[in-house]
C-alpha cells in the first residue's frame, strides 16, 4: 500500500559540501609539514625546500578558492613560485 511507506514527493537529496582538500593531500600536507620542521631542525636546507614547495603548491588552492576567479594571478605565482623551490632543492642536493 503506498501509505505504509511515507516518502516525500521531492526525493531531494542533501548535497554534501565538498572540501577544498581531498585526504590524501590533507595527509601528505601534514607528513610534508612534519618533514619541513625535521629538516630545519636537522638544518637541511634542501628539504625544508622540497617540502616547502609542496606547501606553497597547496596553498595556490587555497587563494584560488578564497577569491574565486579573481586572484588567478597569486594563484599562478604561488604554483610558479612552487615549480621553481622544487627545482632548486633539486639543484641544492646535486650541487
Amino acid at each position: 500500500m503506498p501509505g505504509m511507506r511515507y516518502r516525500d514527493s521531492f526525493d531531494v537529496e542533501p548535497r554534501k559540501k565538498t572540501s577544498t582538500f581531498t585526504n590524501g593531500e590533507k595527509a601528505g600536507m601534514a607528513l610534508a609539514l612534519a618533514l619541513l620542521l625535521f629538516g630545519i631542525a636537522d638544518r637541511d636546507v634542501p628539504l625544508c625546500f622540497f617540502t616547502g614547495s609542496f606547501l606553497v603548491y597547496e596553498l595556490h588552492v587555497v587563494a584560488k578558492k578564497s577569491r574565486g576567479n579573481q586572484d588567478w594571478f597569486l594563484s599562478k605565482m604561488l604554483k610558479s613560485m612552487s615549480i621553481a623551490m622544487f627545482f632548486g632543492s633539486i639543484a641544492m642536493v646535486f650541487i
